[in-house]
């Protein structure tokens, strides 16, 4: 066949049939063939059609099968694959399919190009033709090995092939593993679930290779101009991550009803059936999957119990995974409960003193800290702490994680010395003991950058996080989950610099990385969605703000559930634009939602919880309904005092906010009150000489002359009384008109008190001598819910 006007070759539309592969196979290769597809054309295909200088497929096109099906019919799959794989592993993934599919036809470039033609094909013919007529088949499916480390995505046509997939929306795309992949990939998982983000990190389409640099540069272009790379590598991957899940679970299950199938069999058959299900949960819960990972570690737990029973170690540590799970779904009693239940059977079988056990009072601080307990968390990071530099020394790398979960709290507490020496502390240690360059120097690393940049020194949190960044990049890679937290951590802190261009920059690379490698269901990928929301809202592009808190809300909805903190947090954040947008009633609705949930979940002494007590006061505050802000000011302070303490900063913003209210109540002493309690904290924490506290003072000292007027004005307004009453005790009660004129001056006396100077009706005239913190306040509250990667990371202990 050939086009019209030219002797170049149409494109062939026809495949070939399942029972012809097995036909072909079985005549014309060895059994256990090893020959890779390059082998078997040069081999087998060029010498059969070397006469005819066809394609095999002309040869076959009228022959039939047994059962009086033809070999050859219209394609309905187009296989994608490398001709450096093994000629059966593509094979394999066609006759699978087959199986399922019995009136499948396989476009194989093997069969149905003339191979004595196809590398005299000039490049618009594969640009056009070749495109066109896998619109037409309708189906593609990329045939992937190794599992980790595909080759396909290293060769240039091979993404040619997947773009002319993806840039046409009718086309199914599927990537498939010939069946021998599926137990090396298990394997893997089994030694180590961790395999599975590297090879995720490996899919990068745009350091693919061509023979021909024309070839290369002209498919690049294609897909810079269509979807771009990395919605190339994000379609590639996802498809890849739900091949790792399935397989990974069906080869978990079917390990385990062949375990339950045997009465007789071994304990340590059944030992390895609970490893599978633990890694398998691990992998799942890399990938956001809580559930599923439960389920799996459930089925860990069910069989550790029933082989070596409740008293032992690897019971204790299925109890102790289940915990972290239950509270990464903040489900803390089921979190408590089962991390107890660990720490009971690690105390009976391995003792007080025993690591194990160390780790677990860890985990329960983690839980505790999470719920709200800082003082619960506290103790037991503290006995974890104990025991590891009883057994180990003060300065081994087990201490490393406690010292961080520490500084965390202290962290919680605006303790920022604090915090930062439990950081620094840690990253010593880990760089002591791993060396400076190790990924894991990166976690304390980016923690001591963090609090640098709650202290306001910007350059030295830089330093920090950048130096994250490279280690990170020379160790794992630029394509890691925990670079992406580095360089979301750095847009946010240029978002602090007021480089609000760098920020979106480096959240923008987060969010890619993310999508990439954990897919765009994650809670991780919700949180830059959360972040670049936070930087176009600063930008004061409203509706792009609300744009990505939406997307990051309905993440956060379907993967973590409705009552969820950070789902809570994305309605307070949607409830913050609003107010940035006027929309004051959509804002408290926002705020509402999200402050129901936190009170379900957290308690009504949690310290969220009094974040959005302050954020929906300011809202009234700015609806003139100052009763009801009053209101909430009052609950926020009453839980920053019990749980942070009378002198932290959290407690003086609120009182500065109630000592607003009561002024623009009228209501001067009760204003003094709070603003008293406002700047005694504010010295306390930054001395008498700085200017926010010299201000307040001088703010303070205005409102009390005006009280001291107020007063005297009083006492004048008193003394006028007094002289009326005097007056008519004077007066004859018989003389009417007497009595008429006395109670005209007295009413006229009453009048001067309703209004009195400087009272409610004057507030605006000195409102900013005491008001320079009101609005950084409000914007304190309101951000504190919205920056998941400023926050601390609390380590867990496996």
């Amino acid at each position: 066949m050939s086009s019209s006007g030219s002797n170049l070759p149409l494109f062939e539309r026809c495949g070939v049939s399942t029972s012809f592969l097995k036909m072909f196979t079985n005549q014309h290769l060895p059994s256990n063939c090893e020959w890779t597809t390059t082998g078997v054309c040069q081999k087998v295909i060029m010498p059969l059609t070397n006469v005819e200088k066809s394609s095999y497929l002309n040869l076959i096109r009228d022959e039939i099968d047994e059962q009086g099906k033809p070999y050859v019919s219209p394609a309905t799959v187009f296989i994608s694959h490398a001709w450096k794989y093994k000629f059966a592993e593509p094979l394999d993934v066609m006759l699978e399919h087959g199986e399922k599919n019995p009136d499948a036809y396989f476009w194989f470039d093997l069969f149905t190009n003339n191979q004595h033609r196809a590398s005299q094909l000039p490049q618009e013919w594969w640009k056009t033709t070749f495109r066109t007529a896998i619109g037409d088949i309708g189906a593609v499916t990329l045939v992937m090995s190794p599992w980790n480390d595909p080759i396909p995505i290293t060769r240039a046509w091979c993404l040619w092939e997947i773009l002319s997939a993806l840039d046409q929306p009718h086309v199914k795309f599927r990537i498939r593993f010939p069946r021998s992949m599926r137990t090396v990939f298990f394997e893997s998982i089994v030694q180590n679930p961790d395999h599975v983000l590297s090879a995720l990190s490996n899919i990068q389409a745009e350091k693919a290779e061509a023979f021909l640099k024309d070839d290369l540069d002209m498919i690049f272009e294609a897909i810079r101009s269509t979807v771009g790379f990395r919605q190339m590598n994000s379609h590639v991957n996802e498809q890849l991550r739900e091949w790792y899940v399935k397989t990974a679970v069906e080869i978990a299950d079917e390990v385990m009803l062949m375990a339950d199938s045997r009465k007789d069999d071994v304990m340590d058959q059944k030992m390895k059936v609970a490893r599978m299900q633990h890694q398998v949960g691990s992998l799942l819960a890399d990938f956001g999957d809580h559930d599923g990972a439960i389920n799996h570690f459930q089925k860990a737990l069910v069989i550790n119990r029933a082989t070596v029973g409740e008293d032992h170690p690897n019971t204790a540590h299925a109890y102790n995974r289940l915990g972290l799970l239950y509270d990464l779904k903040a489900d803390f009693d089921k979190a408590l409960d089962h991390l107890q239940r660990g720490l009971a059977c690690q105390v009976k079988i391995l003792g007080t003193d025993h690591a194990d056990t160390a780790t677990t009072y860890n985990n329960l601080g983690l839980v505790y800290n999470h719920k709200g307990d800082q003082e619960q968390a506290l103790e037991n990071y503290y006995k974890a702490l104990a025991i590891v530099e009883k057994k180990f020394g003060q300065d081994h790398l087990e201490t490393a994680p406690i010292h961080s979960n520490i500084g965390s709290i202290y962290d919680s507490r605006g303790q920022l010395d604090d915090a930062m020496t439990c950081y620094s502390r840690t990253l010593k240690i880990v760089e002591k003991a791993l060396g400076e360059n190790h990924p894991e120097v990166a976690t304390p690393c980016n923690l001591v950058g963090l609090i640098y940049q709650k202290k306001g020194d910007l350059n030295k949190a830089m330093e920090y996080f950048q130096r994250c960044i490279i280690i990170l990049e020379k160790t794992v890679g630029e394509n890691h989950p925990q670079t992406a937290m580095c360089l979301g951590n750095l847009g946010l802190l240029y978002q602090n610099q007021g480089d609000v261009e760098n920020a979106l920059q480096y959240s923008l690379r987060a969010l890619t990385i993310e999508e990439h490698i954990l897919g765009s269901q994650h809670p991780s990928t919700a949180t830059s969605y959360n972040n670049l929301g936070l930087l176009y809202r600063q930008k004061g592009e409203i509706d792009k703000a609300l744009e990505f808190y939406n997307h990051a809300l309905e993440i956060r909805r379907k993967v973590l559930g409705e009552d969820s903190a950070a789902t809570a947090n994305s309605y307070n954040n949607i409830g913050a634009a609003h107010q940035s947008a006027g929309a004051l009633d959509l804002a408290i609705y926002n705020f509402e939602r999200g402050l129901t949930i936190q009170e379900k979940l957290l308690g009504l002494n949690h310290v969220d919880v009094a974040t959005s007590y302050n954020n929906i006061g300011t809202l009234h505050q700015a609806q003139s309904n100052l009763d009801s802000a009053l209101q909430y000011f009052q609950k926020a302070l009453n839980i920053w005092e019990q749980v942070l303490g009378k002198g932290h900063l959290e407690t003086a913003m609120t009182y500065n906010n109630m000592g607003m209210i009561y002024y623009r109540k009228g209501d001067v002493g009760h204003a003094l009150e709070c603003l008293r309690q406002f700047s005694e904290i504010l010295e306390k924490h930054f001395g008498p000489q700085h200017p926010q506290v010299i201000a307040t003072k001088q703010g303070i000292e205005k409102l009390q002359e005006e009280q001291q007027a107020l007063i005297r004005e009083r006492q004048a307004n008193q003394m006028q009384k007094n002289d009326a009453r005097e007056l008519l005790d004077k007066e004859s009660l018989r003389e009417r008109q007497g009595q008429e004129r006395v109670d005209l001056m007295l009413a006229k006396t009453a009048n001067t008190d309703e209004e009195p100077h400087g009272g409610a009706s004057n507030a605006s005239n000195d409102c900013n001598l005491v008001r320079t913190d009101i609005s950084s306040s409000a914007k304190q509250r309101q951000g504190a819910s919205k920056e998941k990667d400023g926050e601390n990371i609390c380590c867990q202990l496996m």
